[in-house]
């Protein structure tokens, strides 16, 4: 029922959304708009609300970061085919979902990997999962050599149809097999593992835990042949390489049945063993990346993350309705619908959300603020120039236009390509983004300007009053291009050396592999002592402050696989500190620099957009002045964010494509002033133009870096450790980004090339 209503309520609003673009009365226009809103509005609460078993549900996929789960990355041996992969993936599935209650996803990555989530995973279950995950189970049955023992113990060479193999006769304090010797068994297998039908869990007579094999037809028609012909001799039952048992045949065994025992078997092993061989991979597998979040962490993300945004909606909310008054008003109920359909997006569609995403969606609330921004300062100018109130609020929304729409789909594009090359809950964030900058959008476009429409036509809104902290400047901001650069090149010698000072450390786990784990702990143990009790695993521990309740988490970056092994040694010797596992990721160097290769790949892609996409909507030096921007905040940031002891990741460059994207918003207001300056003036000198074009656009790009940075320094402030690193580059790059649209890409558009005016072509002016 819900999803007729869902599909009635689109339909709606397609034919009023059309029938507004065409539509010419302005009565007809408010009803439509008044329309089209409510089915979008309706659209969004079918499908983020719902009620079962008696109480209401939020229909938004939370992703592994939020509610906690484990994640794997599976490289397949060799070059499989697609049947490989095919047949991989359904047998990991039965593998990990046995019962039918973990709910993972599972899908092929490429030609040879496949992902594996599986929510609501705790660490502790994590090391079930891998070790379920790892296994190929390549089961055998090989005939014993009678002369086993006395060829080991004399060293005699062993026959060449046999071979010596790891004898597994119990199991390490982390679960992993120990030879206790070697035996020596045929090459050639008696039986193999193709005829099993089925392995489950048991115990014998003495209650130790094994595991009963059964045969189908076939396989026990030959191993009941098998065993008859050897009564008296030895079969060992080989796994993956490894003996895991070998009993002396007493009888044949006709009934199909066979039993594996021995190693100290545990009940949760034998079980994992028995799914392992009823689901073997036919290619062998290793995991390259490995990412997991304990349940109680992702409660407390969630916690964080809303309390973060519920902050900076206040904080912004507050702020534009002390400075804008009657128009704030409307700004708040804009920004109200914006957050409804950003959210009711995310249900419909049924994407995930992640952390970075709740940061997508708290910087979309900056986002959605600036266009109303842009549409309230123009409705400011005209004003000013003595229109009256109606004509000023529709020359206020015509001439922001331009503005907000190139400004928007410049950071889209740079939200295509993170989606494109990014992964996991960097996809996340730049799907919340792309949609955040959407509903933005339409509520600035049409529900901004339906409220100002209703309130003229019912005669409530006769003035519109508003502050005005920055007005009639005159900076000659142009002249200060040489001074700015020289500035800016001390910055980008600065950064570049902090970067190459710092060498590999620059680069976190995501792009150099190994292993990164977080502990909470209960006392707190100096980095002099956590080095000392992991001397020889190369470990590089770091303690981080929750910026809102200054608790601590420590974090240890080790090698590849020495994550567990660090995580041990500080248990066993700091027990009084109460280390707890909170999440550990493991990176393969091999997908490390996959990953770096396509974060490059992904900054370099999304300049190359944006650059296409302003030389066409402007000109060549204004495409050149735009990507020097971009590169110089890039740099910048990169470099205060390493100066500061941080370290790149995956959700770092997500920041920095945001940046990137939020830059040229800034750049792009600039020079679209500019350019209506230039179509009606062919005498002023650029300089004095640039200067006029930038001192009349200050004020709103004051305005709208300034709610945007109060939307991102609540996530800073209030979102938790796990996004806290991603807010201090947004934070940073801001800034960056507001300095270089001002002293950056208006003077390089001076210094480069000619730009037309009017019917003029003039040449750069010094």
């Amino acid at each position: 029922m819900t999803q007729a209503l869902v599909l009635v309520a689109s339909i709606a609003f397609l034919v009023f959304f059309v029938w507004y673009l065409v539509a010419h009365s302005d009565k007809g226009r408010r009803y439509l708009a008044l329309l089209q809103i409510a089915a979008a509005v309706a659209v969004c609460l079918l499908s983020l609300f719902s009620f079962r078993d008696g109480k209401w549900h939020v229909n938004i996929k939370e992703g592994l970061d939020l509610k906690g789960g484990s994640q794997f990355t599976i490289q397949l041996a060799g070059d499989p085919t697609p049947q490989n992969l095919d047949q991989a993936v359904e047998v990991i599935r039965k593998r990990i979902d046995a019962q039918g209650v973990a709910e993972p996803i599972i899908q092929p990555v490429g030609s040879n990997r496949i992902l594996v989530q599986i929510p609501g995973a705790s660490e502790k279950d994590k090391e079930i999962y891998r070790a379920q995950l790892q296994r190929v189970a390549k089961l055998e049955f090989r005939m014993v050599n009678p002369d086993s023992e006395r060829l080991l113990a004399s060293k005699e060479q062993i026959p060449f149809d046999c071979e010596a193999l790891p004898y597994i006769k119990e199991k390490d304090a982390s679960g992993k097999p120990v030879p206790q010797g070697y035996i020596i068994v045929k090459k050639r297998a008696a039986l193999g593992g193709s005829f099993v039908k089925s392995a489950f869990a048991n115990v014998d007579q003495l209650g130790r835990p094994v595991v009963v094999i059964n045969f189908n037809p076939e396989g026990k028609a030959k191993f009941g042949q098998l065993t008859s012909d050897n009564v008296g001799q030895r079969m060992a039952i080989v796994l993956d390489g490894e003996v895991y048992s070998a009993p002396v045949i007493r009888t044949a065994i006709v009934d199909g049945n066979c039993e594996i025992s021995g190693g100290n078997m545990k009940r949760e092993e034998a079980m994992e063993l028995a799914s392992v061989l009823e689901n073997p991979l036919e290619t062998a597998v290793s995991i390259v990346d490995e990412r997991g979040v304990d349940p109680t962490l992702g409660a407390a993300s969630i916690k964080s993350g809303f309390q973060a945004a519920l902050i900076g909606l206040a904080l912004v909310a507050g702020f534009v309705l002390i400075y804008y008054r009657k128009a704030g008003v409307i700004a708040i109920i804009s920004l109200a619908v914006n957050m409804l359909i950003l959210l009711g997006l995310l249900a419909q569609f049924g994407f995930t959300l992640t952390m970075p995403g709740v940061a997508g969606i708290i910087l979309t609330i900056g986002i959605g603020v600036d266009a109303n921004v842009l549409i309230f300062e123009r409705i400011r100018e005209e004003l000013a120039h003595h229109t009256d109130l109606y004509h000023a609020i529709r020359a206020g929304f015509n001439k922001a236009f331009s503005s907000i729409l190139d400004a928007n789909v410049t950071t889209i594009i740079a939200s295509i390509m993170l989606f494109w090359q990014g992964t996991g809950a960097i996809q996340g964030f730049a799907i919340t983004l792309t949609l955040g900058v959407l509903s933005s959008l339409f509520a600035a476009l049409i529900v901004s300007r339906t409220c100002f429409d209703w309130l003229e036509a019912t005669s409530k809104l006769k003035s519109l009053s508003m502050m005005q902290l920055i007005s009639n400047t005159r900076i000659p901001f142009m002249g200060m291009k040489w001074g700015a650069a020289v500035l800016s090149l001390f910055l980008i010698l600065l950064s570049v050396f902090a970067f190459k000072s710092r060498g590999d450390k620059a680069y976190g786990v995501d792009f150099e592999g190994g292993d990164l784990l977080t502990m909470s702990f209960s006392q707190k143990v100096s980095d002099e002592e956590i080095r000392g009790a992991l001397e020889g695993v190369e470990a590089v521990p770091q303690y981080q402050k929750d910026a809102k309740d200054a608790s601590e988490v420590l974090t240890i970056r080790t090698p590849f696989e020495k994550g567990e092994l660090a995580e041990k040694a500080l248990q066993q010797k700091f027990p009084q500190a109460e280390f707890k596992r909170l999440q550990l990721d493991k990176v393969s160097a091999v997908i490390g620099s996959e990953f770096r290769v396509k974060a490059a790949t992904a900054l370099g892609l999304g300049m190359i957009g944006i650059f296409i996409y302003v030389m066409l909507r402007f000109e060549m030096a204004y495409a050149i002045g735009a990507i020097v921007s971009i590169l110089h905040d890039i740099v910048i940031t990169i470099g205060i964010y390493v100066l500061c002891g941080h370290e790149l990741s995956l959700v770092t460059i997500g920041a920095l494509l945001t940046i990137a994207g939020y830059s040229i918003n800034d750049t792009i207001i600039v020079f679209d002033r500019i350019r209506e300056h230039l179509r009606h003036d062919s005498r002023t000198p650029l300089a004095e133009v640039f200067n006029h074009a930038i001192n009349a656009t200050l004020s709103r790009t004051m305005l709208t870096s300034g709610t945007t940075l109060l939307a991102v320094l609540a996530l800073y402030f209030f979102g938790g450790i796990v996004i806290h690193d991603f807010a201090a580059m947004l934070v940073m790059g801001i800034f960056v980004g507001t300095y270089s649209s001002i002293f950056i890409a208006t003077p390089v558009v001076l210094l480069f090339g000619k730009v037309k005016r009017g019917v003029v072509v003039a040449e750069p002016v010094n």
